[in-house]
């Protein structure tokens, strides 16, 4: 019996010292984290000489910052159709950023060959099924205005907008406020509606603002 408590003390101090060890980070983390820390304060040839190895050894998460230097001509020329064959790539390995902002690539018809509203529903459906809440929002705005082969619906308009909020997206979180408020997609609800207006204002966004907040438009990079 005495040999069975010790073997069971011991065996639940490994578990503990195990649990409380912090999980080493690989090499390809490590150079991620200094990347977006150079990338935050504006060195960005650094990132892009970091990223490159990753991002051609198919690193996902190196391939959607990459892109975003290429897509703004941070520390490299704008390269539209690079950015957008980075973000292809990364999309293909199911990253919901990259599949969002693909999907803006095909709303506006750059770098990806001309516009393509089937391509910008898949993506940002994909990415919005996986739980990423920028396309929630989105896909709630379409099923509002009927874009993108998605018929009318105020109900699934809401539901989706609703998802994003409740991860603290503010745009939706002030459109979920003005479904409340006004009673589309949901019955009226004034406790509510000031609920999620407070939360979006929280977050900068004031009620009298406009439901969205960022165009996607590119400017055409110089000529070489």
């Amino acid at each position: 019996m005495k040999i069975f408590c010790m073997a069971m003390i011991v065996m639940l101090g490994f578990l503990m010292n195990a649990h409380a060890q912090p999980t080493a980070q690989t090499a390809e983390d490590q150079t991620l984290n200094a990347a977006w820390s150079a990338y935050n304060i504006g060195q960005y040839k650094k990132v892009v000489q970091m990223l490159q190895p990753l991002a051609s050894e198919g690193n996902a998460r190196a391939q959607v910052l990459l892109a975003r230097c290429y897509e703004n001509g941070l520390g490299v020329p704008q390269d539209m159709e690079n950015a957008a064959r980075l973000l292809r790539s990364a999309a293909e390995q199911n990253d919901s950023e990259a599949q969002v902002k693909l999907a803006y690539l095909y709303e506006v018809g750059v770098g990806v060959g001309g516009k393509d509203e089937k391509r910008v529903a898949e993506l940002m459906t994909r990415a919005a099924e996986a739980g990423n809440a920028e396309a929630q929002f989105n896909l709630g705005l379409y099923y509002s205005q009927g874009r993108y082969g998605y018929a009318k619906d105020q109900e699934q308009s809401f539901a989706w907008a609703l998802r994003s909020a409740e991860q603290g997206y503010a745009q939706a979180e002030r459109y979920v406020g003005a479904c409340y408020e006004h009673g589309v997609g949901v019955e009226q609800n004034a406790e509510q509606a000031a609920l999620w207006y407070d939360r979006a204002a929280k977050q900068g966004l004031s009620k009298e603002g406009s439901i969205i907040t960022h165009v996607h438009e590119y400017a055409m990079p110089p000529r070489r």
